[in-house]
């Protein structure tokens, strides 16, 4: 059964997913620090640094944000292609990255709005497909339902999500249709508006979290938050007008004095997410540790006693750390270039297998996750997309 826990800690509030009773993901926001990623602003270019090719731009609310130039090149506002920048020019842009230490945030001019089932984005035409959508057939059937002969004159392109595979006709149409007015309304309105104007804000992440991810599998949400509750049956009722027949978890408010945080051992899961040592149930160990460059990732028999040989040994704890690494990807948030140390094996129907175990076990992750294969020094290598902060840079 998979559940998604919402609740607050402090003055964070707290995304969990429950599968099977262990937590195996966690998403706090600081509801003190607001993310501003998703939003849409009309910035002023403040500076220009043409020798790291590099421009400033001032979005209000004290906050000057980073832009690559190269960005104006591929991506510029819809016309204003082959306009140089200058400073003091106002442009459309959105916020990809918040402020990390002393960086400021990042953002860009390839707007996107994204859905349920969909995402469209300006600076690119065209339909293309989640990657886990491998079905030739179905993929030309949506292209003719959703990108038809004419659509490339379109200012957007287009991209169906993984939960748009099997969704019902209509309720891909009313999606377009929904994102197409939002695009629209900051397309036709941003030249009227003064430096520093908010022309769109995304939905809260925890909505995203429960329907922009694998909602179809999602059993039950459960929350302590008025306002969350109220937000997230809004929603249903939304996507309900448009399916009918969709399914969509079910939803409970919690009114119990003994908070959902003890109830799931929120704290305790958040501690020990943070730490560099993962016990496995066999007695062995994992060493996370997370740098600038990569994640590593080592595996140690530890109080390892197993009764049969070495190699067997071996196996059963690569196995399970397998298992585990998966979970603690998602769990931490961890991702780009990972390198997993695996216990040294020689039989290589053991590498093979385990190889397998491990693809099988990343299946399960919603985030892009690409497994690569041993090196030539038998390491594990893999790639996992980011889509925001990785826990220990979040969590105090």
């Amino acid at each position: 059964m998979r559940k998604t826990i919402i609740t607050s800690l402090n003055n964070w509030r707290i995304t969990a997913e429950e599968d099977n009773g262990r937590i195996t993901s966690l998403f706090p926001e600081d509801l003190e620090a607001c993310s501003l990623i998703g939003r849409i602003y009309v910035g002023r270019v403040k500076h220009i640094i043409k020798n790291i090719r590099s421009a400033f731009v001032d979005i209000g609310e004290d906050t000057v944000c980073y832009y690559p130039l190269e960005e104006w090149e591929r991506y510029p506002n819809v016309g204003m292609t082959g306009c140089p920048l200058h400073e003091g020019d106002e442009i459309l842009v959105q916020v990809e990255k918040d402020a990390v230490k002393t960086k400021a945030p990042s953002v860009t001019t390839k707007l996107t709005f994204t859905g349920q089932y969909l995402v469209l984005m300006t600076g690119k035409t065209g339909i293309s497909f989640s990657a886990k959508i491998k079905d030739r057939a179905r993929r030309e059937a949506l292209k003719a339902l959703l990108y038809p002969p004419g659509t490339e004159d379109a200012v957007y392109g287009m991209i169906v999500r993984t939960n748009g595979e099997n969704a019902p006709e209509q309720a891909l149409l009313l999606e377009k249709s929904r994102l197409e007015a939002q695009m629209n309304a900051v397309l036709s309105t941003w030249t009227s508006r003064t430096g520093g104007s908010l022309l769109h804000k995304p939905e809260p992440a925890f909505l995203s979290e429960i329907f922009n991810n694998r909602s179809a599998s999602l059993d039950e949400v459960v929350t302590d938050d008025p306002t969350v509750y109220d937000i997230i049956r809004k929603k249903e009722e939304s996507i309900r007008m448009a399916d009918e027949n969709a399914r969509l978890p079910f939803l409970r408010y919690y009114e119990d004095a003994y908070p959902l945080t003890k109830i799931y051992s929120l704290e305790t899961v958040l501690e020990r997410a943070r730490k560099e040592r993962v016990w496995l149930k066999s007695g062995g160990y994992l060493v996370i540790q997370p740098t600038e460059a990569l994640v590593s990732i080592d595996v140690n028999t530890g109080k390892f006693d197993g009764k049969k040989s070495l190699e067997e040994t071996f196996f059963k704890i690569n196995l399970e750390a397998a298992e585990e690494i998966a979970i603690q990807l998602r769990l931490r948030n961890l991702s780009g270039i990972i390198i997993v140390d695996f216990i040294d094996m020689t039989i290589k129907e053991h590498k093979d297998a385990l190889l397998r175990a491990f693809e099988e076990a990343l299946r399960k992750d919603p985030v892009k996750t690409v497994l690569l294969g041993f090196t030539r020094l038998n390491l594990a290598e893999l790639t996992r997309k980011k889509i925001r902060k990785p826990l220990h840079e979040i969590w105090p």
